[in-house]
């Protein structure tokens, strides 16, 4: 019996191709990484006034001028006494938030300490402490993940948290320092986008599919996306990015909201991809990469794994039809019809997905059309609006690349199992 694929070292033909172009792609980015690294810098506003925070717990907590029916969302409206860790205290005002949070003696919180250049030093409310909180509700998630997905759903997490961390570290650090937003979201959205989906799905034909098309759609939606901000004169100014042009003056926001829809688009993209890639392969009759099953035969596993009560083989199970062992040139016949039916499903997914991503919008900035409503503002000139229009812009751009990023994994997805996981023509697979 000849052996239907390539060995290297007892790696198979398709991991070995996934793991050169993973390490390919691992030894381009990571020198650009390590030049592009930020240098710790200390956080400071433009007029020189400097950030501290630290825990501290209540006591004789006022918060009777907070139930006014109007107060700035910046204004104090009570006070309370800091007890601080290091044995201090401190007397601190509290917004409205920390009204609605219901303060009260006793509790745990975030406290903020402004320090001007000159002036008085400022203690305030910040937020309430929740890191044990957290902690637990992170680890009864991870407990149901693993009772539910499995070890897929674990190295999930743990990408999650991964990719989370270097967020933080390499892209937002960078960006504060004055790097590029596009430029820092960019590599990272390659070098995140490769670590994650082949830790959490492996490697094989099927990954590099969801790898290759995630690429293609991500980029089709950053195109898109500069093309409709550039002809609508979007300055990428919002009330999120505000803030962001107050504190750090020397970012170009409109690049930044562009890097913002990268990296947003990461996980949207990723999970059309991967449906799609398993979608083919299972069409062709291959198992997942686990199963031991990739329609070529490994060994014995191949003669008894895939017989059914009957002691034959599974029409779609490495045969093309009538039993055709798969090659280039049977997958090349059967490619029109695989590809039907691989789009049909992909359709549904995609639609599915066009209206998930819509609601998902609508829903976050529900508080602002809201407010609109409050203002009386018409629908048209909402529409016009530089959030609302930029938020348009952004759905618009993930859609179009929603609609490429789904025919284009179905492409990779066949020519990969046509060349990785093919039966040579005349191998003994009986």
């Amino acid at each position: 019996m000849s052996l239907p694929a390539l060995r290297f070292s007892g790696i198979s033909r398709e991991t070995f191709v996934s793991l050169t172009v993973v390490g390919c792609v691992l030894l381009f980015a990571l020198p650009i990484v390590l030049a592009m690294w930020p240098s710790p810098q200390p956080a400071a506003l433009p007029n020189g006034t400097t950030m501290d925070y630290s825990r501290a717990e209540l006591s004789d907590v006022e918060l009777s001028d907070c139930a006014a029916e109007w107060i700035d969302a910046d204004s104090f409206c009570g006070e309370a006494t800091a007890h601080l860790a290091d044995g201090g205290t401190q007397t601190i005002g509290i917004t409205r938030e920390g009204w609605a949070a219901g303060l009260e003696d006793g509790d745990r919180v975030v406290i903020q300490t402004a320090t001007p250049v000159q002036g008085e030093v400022l203690h305030s409310f910040h937020s309430v402490e929740r890191g044990t909180s957290l902690a637990i509700f992170a680890a009864l998630t991870v407990v149901l993940v693993v009772l539910s997905v499995g070890g897929k759903g674990l190295r999930a997490f743990v990408s999650l948290l991964v990719s989370a961390l270097f967020i933080w570290l390499f892209l937002v650090t960078g960006v504060h320092a004055g790097g590029n937003p596009l430029v820092y979201s960019s590599v990272t959205a390659v070098l995140v986008l490769t670590i994650v989906l082949h830790f959490t799905h492996g490697f094989g034909a099927k990954t590099m599919a969801a790898w290759a098309g995630t690429v293609v759609g991500v980029g089709t939606a950053m195109l898109t996306g500069w093309i409709f901000s550039s002809v609508a004169r979007l300055t990428g100014i919002t009330e999120t990015t505000s803030a962001s042009v107050f504190v750090t003056g020397d970012i170009d926001i409109e690049v930044l909201a562009l890097a913002a829809l990268l990296i947003a688009l990461i996980g949207i993209l990723n999970d059309i991809t991967v449906a799609q890639a398993s979608v083919v392969f299972s069409l062709l009759g291959h198992r997942d990469e686990g199963g031991h099953d990739h329609g070529h035969g490994h060994g014995h596993g191949h003669e008894h794994g895939h017989e059914h009560a009957s002691g034959s083989a599974p029409p779609d199970a490495g045969t093309a039809t009538g039993g055709e062992p798969v090659t280039r040139r049977s997958l090349r016949r059967r490619q029109p019809s695989l590809m039907k039916r691989a789009l049909s499903v992909g359709q549904d997914h995609a639609a599915s997905a066009i209206y998930t991503v819509s609601f998902s919008v609508v829903g976050a900035s529900l508080a602002a059309f809201v407010a609109a409503k409050s203002y009386g503002m018409p629908v048209w000139a909402l529409m016009q609006s530089e959030t609302v229009a930029h938020t348009i812009v952004q759905l618009l751009a993930g859609i179009v690349g929603l609609t490429v990023t789904m025919p284009a994994t179905t492409l990779f997805a066949i020519w990969l199992a046509a060349w990785l996981r093919r039966t040579p023509q005349g191998a003994d697979v009986t």
